[in-house]
């Protein structure tokens, strides 16, 4: 573990003990791994499972979409990679709801699902399938043209394959801008999330926030559910968001 990585969840735990709530929040991965990894980004199943033992053995109810101030976890996967495919079985068993966020231009590129696994997903009761723009560009380094390309292409690709509506989106590598936000409003979106950490009611601008929790052990984990990364909000908002 590096110097930063210590000082980070360092900083998570101290802050965890200011809050005592059990607010709702939406945590996120990017895949899950047994065998085959197909990313760095990988969470070990193993640990996956802890994860949701904790988050019910701390009260909470897991919800594929958050409707309560209190007691709900939203669980979302980024970029659509095999790993959560290849372990559905096991999603099935938790019985756990999964928003999953899919780039539209990566589908049938290797180590991620392909159309017809999409469809697959989609037709299950635990998945629902939402936007990651078409090519996982930042948003905020991008003209208005190119940023509703990205929201447009993305929700029709993802319509046309599945026959039903897509509503929700999340923005590349958490990178976004206030005209991001208003070009995904126009284009039908309902519900936008960001990667910056909090609580799911005080949203920002608009868009909804979430906590990485991919690697977190026990502490940490336990840590971020309580809000502990929360102090962390104003450095990811530095890094993500331009005006």
């Amino acid at each position: 573990m590096s110097i930063i990585s210590f000082f980070r969840i360092l900083i998570v735990r101290i802050s965890s003990l200011f809050y005592f709530s059990r607010r709702s929040k939406v945590i996120f991965y990017h895949d899950i791994h047994s065998n085959t990894k197909y990313t760095n980004m990988s969470t070990p199943v193993d640990l996956f499972k802890k994860h949701v033992q904790m988050i019910r053995e701390s009260g909470y109810e897991i919800v594929s979409e958050i409707t309560q101030l209190k007691g709900q976890i939203e669980i979302s996967f980024d970029d659509a990679f095999l790993g959560l495919y290849d372990n559905i079985e096991l999603i099935k068993e938790l019985n756990i709801p999964i928003r999953l966020f899919v780039i539209s231009s990566y589908l049938d590129k290797k180590g991620h699902i392909n159309r017809q696994q999409l469809v697959e997903l989609h037709q299950l009761p635990q998945i629902t399938i939402a936007a990651h723009t078409h090519s996982h560009k930042s948003l905020n380094k991008m003209d208005l043209d190119e940023i509703q390309f990205e929201l447009k292409k993305s929700k029709e690709e993802l319509e046309k394959i599945l026959t039903s509506k897509v509503d929700s989106i999340c923005f590349p590598e958490g990178k976004f801008n206030r005209d991001s936000v208003l070009l995904s409003e126009g284009e039908g979106y309902i519900k936008i999330y960001s990667s910056l950490p909090g609580f799911y009611h005080d949203d920002f601008i608009g868009v909804k926030k979430r906590s990485l929790v991919q690697f977190a052990q026990e502490r940490e984990f336990k840590a971020i559910l309580k809000g502990g990364d929360h102090f962390l909000f104003f450095w990811y908002k530095r890094k993500h968001y331009n005006k």
